[in-house]
């Protein structure tokens, strides 16, 4: 398997290769260089499922329209909508995953206390996170492109909350070199389960093949080792 750009040895699979689309998502998906958790399970799903995954990086939202419109790619990792089942097959769960209001003052322990704070939330920009918000009365948003800009506009001032992934909030204060002890991290207000998709021409032995990878490597040691490697 190899990092777009990093050569790939050829091997009798050759035949079998595929692209894997994914954003700029850390900790799940950080880039080319610092891999992130999801990019090493998907690493072991290639292992496992005995097939050439390349992945490509590209910001969230280009990501899915590169996999929408590249036949027979993958797309990691994907929250489910009604609308991406339009355009995408589900194959498998890699990760379950909490989201919360993160502040660094009040804690917001539901949408309804969001609301009454007034507060400006950042949220990813394209995210189905975005949506929630939306979808529960949220108004008082700002769709932010990266979590390293939200990171520093919540530090400095420019947010006052951030609704994301727990794990996802404390790792980027410590990349940025901030404290995430001073992090205010609310109840979970949303469980989540990122995908692993394809687009609609993925052939079906190749589905099967990846849904049975992954099913190994929940049960695989190495699955919690890499994911205690980005949270602690």
């Amino acid at each position: 398997m190899g990092l777009a750009g990093q050569p790939v040895l050829s091997s009798p699979a050759a035949a079998e290769e595929l692209v894997a689309f994914t954003g700029y998502l850390p900790p799940l998906s950080i880039n080319e260089q610092e891999k992130g958790i999801a990019v090493e399970l998907m690493e072991l799903v290639a292992e496992e499922a005995g097939l050439d995954i390349k992945i490509r990086f590209a910001p969230w939202r280009r990501a899915q329209l590169l996999a929408e419109n590249t036949p027979g790619s993958l797309l990691f990792t994907a929250a489910y909508s009604r609308n991406r089942s339009e355009k995408f097959q589900y194959i498998a769960p890699l990760l379950y995953t909490e989201s919360a209001f993160v502040t660094l003052d009040q804690p917001l322990d539901t949408f309804e206390k969001a609301i009454e704070s007034g507060k400006v939330i950042g949220v990813h920009l394209g995210s189905q996170r975005s949506q929630i918000l939306q979808r529960f009365g949220v108004r008082n948003v700002e769709e932010i492109p990266s979590a390293e800009q939200m990171s520093v506009m919540l530090k400095t001032g420019r947010i006052d909350a951030w609704y994301t992934m727990s794990v996802r909030a404390s790792y980027m204060f410590r990349q940025q070199g901030y404290d995430p002890g001073s992090l205010v991290i609310g109840a979970p207000v949303t469980h989540g389960i990122q995908w692993l998709a394809a687009n609609k021409d993925l052939d079906p032995q190749i589905r099967g093949r990846l849904s049975a990878a992954v099913s190994r490597v929940w049960r695989d040691p190495r699955y919690w080792q890499i994911v205690d490697r980005y949270t602690h």
